[in-house]
């Protein structure tokens, strides 16, 4: 399974809006039950950063917080999925912040969100805390990376 994680500049677990992280750290994640793998395979630019965008540097979108008239603004909704450039081959995003826009084009793409809470900093905590909280894991021995 892939999982990306959105990041800033610093590679951190970037908490606002995904469509807003400048970076997304993608992992695979492997075995189950006992013994659980994940691995680093690339960081992504997020295609607002690569392009410019106006989306990074608006607080609305920064915050989560989609104007009730920009969220059926069908142009508005289109933007969100400029994500799937980056993480379209995902199959989790873990998350601490999305809008409904976000949380709709990730649900019809087939990609799951994941929340974490505000004090997961590394994008290996956060892979850690999806592991442990989902249910590939059952009697769960040893989390490692590789």
């Amino acid at each position: 399974m892939i999982v990306a994680v959105p990041v800033d500049a610093r590679e951190r677990v970037y908490h606002d809006n995904p469509c807003t992280s400048t970076m997304f750290a993608l992992y695979e994640v492997s075995g189950e039950r006992q013994e659980v793998c994940y691995r680093h395979i690339e960081t992504r630019i997020n295609p607002w950063d690569k392009y410019k965008g106006k989306m990074l540097c608006d607080p609305v979108m920064k915050a989560c917080a989609c104007e009730n008239a920009s969220s059926q603004n069908p142009h508005h909704i289109s933007e969100h999925y400029v994500l799937l450039e980056a993480i379209g081959k995902c199959d989790v995003c873990i998350v601490d912040q999305y809008c409904l826009n976000t949380l709709y084009v990730m649900k019809n793409v087939g990609i799951r969100i994941h929340k974490i809470p505000p004090f997961v900093k590394t994008p290996s905590e956060a892979i850690e805390h999806f592991i442990i909280g989902t249910e590939i894991t059952q009697y769960l021995r040893h989390v490692h990376q590789v």
